[in-house]
């Protein structure tokens, strides 16, 4: 079956034991009752039969789709991972024994109306490095998959031609990248309001300040990375900024930026790549097939500005391409498998109370 991809899908493998942030750590796992039943009647012997019973455990109030989940060990790994940092169920009893979730992740194949696409989660580092591997504007191309998608998004023709025109001002090189937003807040979602001035920018900052604050205890994986971005700007524990506290993180930013980005060739092409692969794989603006654009573009913005934020805070961390693609892998677990999307757009809805339009300052700071 045709399935349309991003033009480096089809390079992509999975790195197995190689893999620096291996899948199998630190994420929550839950299947099917179907897929229980098939783990439990794998074929293989009775001893590593009772190591499947020991890795799953039902889960509170079960139903068919989300029946059990896989316990993790004290180290945050699952029960079945090998010390090789290979799959011990798949050696044992083959590919087609596992959950859907371990054996196409980090696929998202899906259909849209008549159209078949399978997007890769920047979750992945491997997809991470896919796509930074290149400056050339992102490109989509046709290829052959042998599996029906795995499930269906009801959107209209109107909404993925919207999906199309997102990509498309999105990689529009005459103009750099805050140009891009504004274009893409204006055309397609109406996005005039205005708010000019340091007071936009201070709560541009703020909204940065809230999700970090937020995330920093309660995700295993990006939570150390937000924790510490506030440790490195020198402000945290607290639950609003004063405009004074406001003013000295601003200033902060902006002279760690002042050191960041001029050292990164080529980083708003690289930017722009990873906006393009996640708007891909989240169908945007129409995330499953939602008609919220305004939410959406707000989420996209705070998104955007919030790598950025969390990447500068995290200078110590990365000194090679390899450490950049694991922040930003760590970054887009986050992004990607949780509610911080409607997180990030509720954020900004609520400081854009009092600076209607800092959306504009937010994706420039």
């Amino acid at each position: 079956m045709k399935y349309i991809v991003a033009d480096y899908y089809p390079g992509f493998a999975c790195k197995c034991g190689q893999c620096r942030a291996n899948c199998c750590i630190g994420w929550p796992v839950t299947i099917s009752r179907e897929e229980h039943d098939r783990m439990l009647q794998a074929p293989c012997s009775q001893e590593f039969r009772q190591e499947i019973k020991e890795a799953l455990r039902p889960n509170f109030a079960p139903d068919e789709a989300r029946y059990a989940h896989i316990v993790h060990d004290k180290l945050g790994r699952c029960r079945l991972l090998g010390e090789d940092g290979l799959c011990t169920l798949q050696k044992n009893a083959g590919e087609g024994v596992l959950p859907d979730v371990c054996r196409l992740y980090p696929r998202n194949r899906r259909s849209v109306g008549d159209i078949a696409e399978c997007a890769l989660s920047l979750s992945c580092e491997a997809v991470t490095e896919a796509a930074l591997a290149s400056r050339e504007p992102l490109g989509f191309v046709e290829t052959e998959i042998g599996e029906e998608p795995l499930f269906h998004i009801d959107m209209s023709r109107e909404q993925y031609a919207e999906c199309g025109r997102a990509v498309e001002i999105m990689e529009d090189r005459r103009n750099t990248l805050t140009e891009r937003f504004t274009i893409l807040g204006e055309e397609l979602f109406g996005c005039m309001e205005k708010c000019s001035g340091e007071e936009g920018e201070l709560d541009a900052v703020r909204v940065l300040y809230q999700l970090a604050s937020d995330f920093s205890g309660k995700n295993k994986v990006a939570g150390p990375l937000c924790m510490e971005a506030l440790r490195f700007f020198g402000i945290s524990g607290k639950e609003k900024l004063s405009r004074e506290e406001a003013k000295v993180l601003l200033d902060r930013y902006r002279e760690a930026q002042a050191h960041v980005f001029p050292g990164l060739e080529g980083w708003q092409e690289a930017a722009e790549r990873l906006l393009i692969t996640h708007m891909f794989y989240n169908n945007f603006p129409h995330v499953g097939g939602t008609n919220d654009g305004s939410r959406a573009f707000y989420g996209l913005a705070a998104i955007f500005s919030f790598v950025k934020f969390i990447f500068t805070g995290n200078l110590g961390r990365w000194d090679s391409g390899e450490q950049i693609a694991d922040v930003l892998s760590d970054l887009f677990r986050l992004i990607e498998h949780s509610d911080f999307k409607y997180r990030a757009s509720q954020a900004y809805r609520r400081q854009a109370e009092f600076s209607p339009g800092c959306w504009r300052q937010l994706v420039n700071l």
